[in-house]
């Protein structure tokens, strides 16, 4: 098959996203097929690098790759694309609506506090008066951490909501979760093994990608039970916000054992230091074979 690798793009994850589509481009060559990378910088209006595609393996990270517009494309020209459609791409990438739909399903996600950029800073001031440190603050529309920084005093809040306005419009003011960390991938609805994050800092942007001081393990710390109980989390976390073909949720464990969703992912990292094959590896899937089944369940959403 003729497979398009959509990748680059120029969101904020485009450095991340050119490592992952190389990576699966590679395994799509080793699969058999042809792969042509196409990166929408250099996308014209003819839309001339979509024709003869079988299918789209989508690894843009982040704005357009997951808000749901290059869905609603393939939707139109009928490509069969991996991943989750328009709709839940485009709300698992709001941070707002996801934990909305989270919690009105009973899922447990963390206090938070929404903050616009245009508001006066007097009644910002007000509305985060009675916060309990510390708190985490995030763009509503980034991910790779980007943004994100965790706020002990005042002091520290109105520092990284100057930064975190840097990126979007919208923010959130989070209650912190202290506890272990956890991501865990699903493969075509299924729950893949948990992955545990450890970090000697806060688990942001640099711990990620730039000092890459954060480690993953897999098999996690967890025992059966509260792994499957992650695993169960994961999945009605993914299944809310209707997403599909594959995702990654993270989490936290809290001290008294409660299990706390933090966010979705519907175009997780594929590159070399990335939790989902990691966690593929782990049930007995390599690379290649990972990105085959994600082919295989490639659709798109018939448009009338």
């Amino acid at each position: 098959m003729r497979i398009g690798i959509l990748y680059g793009g120029d969101s904020s994850e485009r450095a991340v996203s050119l490592k992952s589509g190389n990576c699966i481009a590679d395994a799509v060559e080793s699969l058999g097929h042809e792969a042509i990378k196409i990166d929408p910088r250099h996308i014209d209006i003819t839309l001339q690098g979509f024709f003869n595609l079988d299918k789209v393996f989508i690894a843009l990270h982040g704005g357009m790759g997951e808000s749901g517009h290059i869905q609603a494309l393939l939707d139109l020209l009928k490509i069969p694309y991996t991943g989750s459609g328009l709709l839940a791409s485009s709300i698992s990438l709001n941070k707002l609506k996801t934990k909305e739909i989270w919690r009105s399903n009973g899922l447990r996600t963390a206090d938070w506090i929404k903050v616009n950029k245009h508001t006066p800073t007097d009644t910002i001031k007000t509305t985060l008066t009675d916060l309990t440190y510390p708190v985490v603050v995030k763009p509503l529309n980034q991910g790779c951490s980007i943004g994100v920084s965790k706020a002990s005093s005042p002091e520290e809040l109105y520092q990284a909501l100057i930064d975190a306005f840097e990126y979007d419009d919208d923010i959130l003011v989070e209650q912190f979760i202290t506890g272990r960390e956890y991501t865990c991938a699903i493969l075509n609805g299924k729950a893949l093994p948990v992955v545990q994050i450890k970090s000697d800092t806060f688990f942001d942007w640099d711990a990620k990608f730039g000092d890459q001081s954060a480690t993953y393990h897999c098999p996690s710390d967890l025992a059966d039970d509260q792994e499957k109980q992650m695993q169960e989390a994961a999945q009605a976390a993914y299944e809310t916000l209707g997403c599909r073909g594959w995702g990654r949720v993270d989490t936290f464990l809290d001290d008294s054992g409660k299990i706390w969703l933090i966010e979705m992912n519907t175009v997780p990292g594929m590159t070399t230091r990335s939790v989902f094959p990691m966690a593929a590896k782990e049930a007995g899937l390599n690379f290649e074979e990972t990105i085959g089944a994600l082919l295989d369940s490639a659709t798109f959403d018939e448009v009338n």
